[in-house]
């Protein structure tokens, strides 16, 4: 995965390359944070995967993760979880599936009957982020949608997950701040280093 921060006078940018598949994260001048994925076909290859070979990036999604699990909000006042869990509040039980140990964000871009989706997906060492679409109704605002690219919006003001939009803003903060694992000078995570290892001895054994 090739990470790279980009900057211009609309603001910085997180790419994540993974082969034909990008991931771009940005703060957007409506003062909203946008994910999209590009890609020669997106209906086809709309998922890349962080896995530990950038540790502080997947160390980022794991926090992403666990505080959405946990309704960690980083906020000084008292919360009371069943509210989130047993009422639905701020439409949690579908923002959070704790037996398929997924996040699912629909955009707020538009109605949530036609909304694209983010999918945060935890799995043994890595997590699977995938993006999908839904069919257009007659009637309601469209996603924005085409066939290189889905794109979804984290409203800042007025969001159906409000406040879980804080948690990913935290996490845009720090994601602004890594280092791509294949500059030089990068300091290598232990985790960084078993990862390597074990791809190592897993190509030995398929060739062998």
């Amino acid at each position: 995965m090739k990470l790279t921060i980009e900057k211009d006078e609309f603001g910085t940018q997180v790419h994540l390359k993974e082969n034909e598949n990008e991931l771009t994260i940005k703060f957007g001048g409506t003062g909203d944070l946008y994910w999209t994925i590009r890609s020669r076909d997106v209906n086809k290859h709309n998922t890349i995967t962080i896995t530990k070979e950038n540790y502080d990036l997947y160390r980022l999604f794991d926090n992403l993760y666990e505080d959405i699990k946990d309704i960690n909000l980083h906020e000084e006042r008292n919360v009371d979880e069943e509210i989130y869990r047993v009422y639905n509040y701020s439409n949690y039980n579908e923002l959070f599936n704790r037996e398929n140990k997924m996040i699912t964000w629909y955009s707020d871009e538009t109605a949530h009957d036609t909304a694209n989706i983010l999918k945060i997906q935890k799995e043994d060492d890595s997590y699977k982020v995938s993006f999908g679409t839904q069919p257009d109704i007659k009637g309601y605002d469209e996603d924005s949608k085409s066939d290189y690219h889905i794109s979804i919006r984290l409203c800042n003001s007025g969001s159906r997950y409000y406040p879980f939009n804080t948690i990913f803003m935290m996490m845009y903060n720090e994601l602004v701040k890594l280092e791509d694992v294949n500059d030089y000078g990068h300091q290598i995570h232990m985790e960084e280093y078993l990862f390597e290892k074990e791809k190592t001895k897993t190509r030995v054994l398929k060739r062998n």
